[in-house]
């Protein structure tokens, strides 16, 4: 199953559903778990934004827009790698922004992307009427983070048709350095609550995302993303995860198998302020 990390859409809720359309639904645990994404012949596990999105709402954690990428500044990032991670930050925030009902910021974010996606040489990647659709639904929760769900997917499809493998490795890394700089920053204020241990259980998906990148990177364009990533990875190392595997779960009609695990997390205040401060300079370095 391909499910693509960027926006995986939420149903439920109260918006307005977009007509003819069904929502995607979450088949992880929000708290810790994670999508599956195939890229390089390989399966890699990696939460998504929309997971972040819905976390922070149900922590309670007040809407803090400065937090996010200004998509303004989108127009002036130079490189191939760099236009790609920012596709991934301002898909995350546009997640964040639907999620506490800003239509402002979320046209914004869907603005940015169809610039984004241009520059990038993927100007067919995000289909014009998709992403219409997205302006149309502002107002509609549910329907926009569906609709930016399956705009993503879109061009995750036309990347890897295109053998773009590394520009959507770099989309989803964005996505998720974005989410883990959102989360870390609220955790701070709480370093026992749930956005605390979703933090510490990015360890094991750093080390994913880092293989991922070198698996994709065929032109060597993320050798220094991937350092800087090793140099976060490094104040990851005395954070303790501890797994309980549980029997898998079988939906015979689906045709799919759910793989179960509890993880307990240890991590400190002190660690989460350092994370923190390490996403925020890797976003300065590549995004500001």
């Amino acid at each position: 199953m391909l499910l693509f990390g960027v926006l995986v859409s939420c149903g439920g809720g109260e918006g307005q559903m977009d007509e003819g359309q069904k929502a995607d639904t979450l088949t992880t645990n929000p708290g810790h778990g994670g999508g599956v994404v195939t890229l390089a012949g390989k399966l890699f596990s990696i939460p998504s934004p929309a997971e972040t999105a819905m976390l922070l709402r149900r922590s309670g954690a007040e809407y803090r827009p400065a937090l996010m990428f200004d998509p303004a500044k989108a127009d002036v990032i130079a490189t191939r790698m760099g236009r790609s991670l920012a596709l991934g930050v301002v898909g995350a925030d546009l997640a964040y922004a639907t999620m506490n009902q800003d239509p402002a910021r979320a046209a914004g974010a869907i603005k940015a992307i169809s610039d984004l996606g241009e520059r990038s040489g993927m100007g067919n990647a995000f289909p014009k009427d998709l992403l219409d659709r997205c302006r149309k639904n502002l107002d509609h929760q549910d329907s926009l983070l569906r609709l930016s769900g399956e705009a993503f997917r879109e061009a995750d499809r036309y990347m890897k048709t295109n053998e773009s493998d590394d520009l959507s490795a770099l989309v989803l890394a964005g996505g998720w350095i974005e989410s883990l700089h959102l989360s870390a920053e609220f955790a701070q204020a709480d370093p026992k609550g749930e956005l605390a241990l979703r933090v510490g259980a990015q360890k094991t998906t750093l080390t994913n995302l880092i293989s991922l990148l070198e698996a994709t990177d065929e032109q060597k364009t993320c050798a220094e993303l991937c350092a800087d990533l090793r140099t976060l990875q490094s104040t990851y190392a005395d954070v303790r995860l501890d797994y309980a595997y549980e029997d898998p779960v079988t939906d015979a009609e689906k045709h799919v198998t759910y793989i179960n695990s509890n993880t307990q997390v240890s991590i400190t205040a002190e660690q989460i302020k350092a994370i923190a401060g390490q996403v925020a300079a890797l976003r300065n370095k590549y995004l500001i």
